[in-house]
């Protein structure tokens, strides 16, 4: 689906140039499974697809969900925060031990 950019469509964080040809300003939004491009108009009627992913979802540059397929990248959607491994190891001692005198701690 392509919709003309109205003022306020764009956020503060979108690229004013099209994403497919990177030399015209944006006037066409795109919408995606996957989120939306802006393109110019020479390259919404042309069908044509952005270059790059900007800020990709996996935080890797030129990986994206659409390249992984959707059983790969399931395993990156996990929710909430991170959780510690399953055995974390032995505990800290506790005091800390001392350095050796004369000798810097490593």
């Amino acid at each position: 689906m392509i919709q003309t950019v109205h003022p306020g469509d764009l956020r503060p964080t979108d690229t004013a140039l099209c994403e497919a040809c990177w030399t015209e300003p944006v006037q066409y939004l795109r919408l995606t499974p996957t989120g939306r491009d802006l393109l110019c108009r020479a390259c919404a009627d042309s069908g044509s697809p952005p270059r790059v992913d900007l800020f990709p979802p996996l935080g890797i540059y030129g990986v994206t969900y659409r390249k992984l397929g959707e059983p790969r990248a399931d395993k990156h959607r996990g929710p909430g925060a991170p959780q510690t491994p399953p055995t974390p190891g032995p505990p800290l001692p506790s005091p800390p031990p001392q350095p050796t005198p004369g000798r810097p701690p490593v």
